[in-house]
């Protein structure tokens, strides 16, 4: 698939939006043209420091905070904290919809794009935050599978999980991705956004 096409499909997308939660996230879907008509998509590695997602693979962004206009601005600051990427370096493509974290909040992932050269010319990890970057490439979504392995430690049905080398995606980041996979292919996958009781 052309990578216009993607974009174009992702652009016209109409998200399902949840009800606010007192604490509201927003994590950012940053697509990579890598100059080999694929797209790749960032997912960075928590630091083990963390208090939470210590060393899991997520996308860049955080909670919102009283100085946020929106989510969107929590996302981009999230993002330039992160990863030292500024709002003038992407284009915004599209909103996906509002899932649940395993905490009750409100999570609001948006969809943006650049090129990967610009990206790695301008990246400068936080190590207080991040401890790596691993690139996700947009042909491996159909490799995220149900892994009936985490149903004892996660309440999300289906409990999606891709694994290469030592990175290992599941969770909220695995659901998103699925629903991604769905808007762009056209697929029903089921996907999990609010945690069973």
């Amino acid at each position: 698939m052309q990578i216009k096409t993607i974009l174009d499909t992702l652009s016209g997308y109409q998200p399902v939006v949840l009800p606010d939660t007192p604490q509201t996230a927003a994590v950012m879907v940053i697509l990579l043209d890598n100059g080999i008509n694929d797209l790749e998509i960032v997912l960075t590695e928590r630091s083990r420091q963390l208090p939470t997602y210590a060393g899991d693979y997520s996308f860049p962004g955080g909670m919102s905070d009283s100085t946020d206009s929106d989510l969107y601005t929590t996302a981009t600051r999230e993002v330039q904290e992160e990863l030292n990427i500024t709002s003038a370096a992407y284009q915004r493509i599209a909103q996906l919809d509002d899932f649940m974290d395993r905490y009750g909040h409100l999570v609001r992932p948006f969809v943006t794009h650049m090129n990967k050269p610009d990206f790695e010319k301008n990246l400068k990890i936080s190590p207080d935050e991040i401890t790596q970057i691993f690139y996700f490439s947009l042909s491996k979504l159909d490799q995220i599978k149900d892994n009936p392995q985490l149903h004892h430690i996660t309440k999300r049905r289906p409990s999606y999980s891709y694994a290469q080398g030592n990175v290992f995606v599941w969770g909220l980041t695995a659901a998103i991705l699925v629903h991604l996979s769905n808007i762009i292919y056209n697929k029903n996958q089921a996907l999990g956004k609010l945690l069973t009781r």
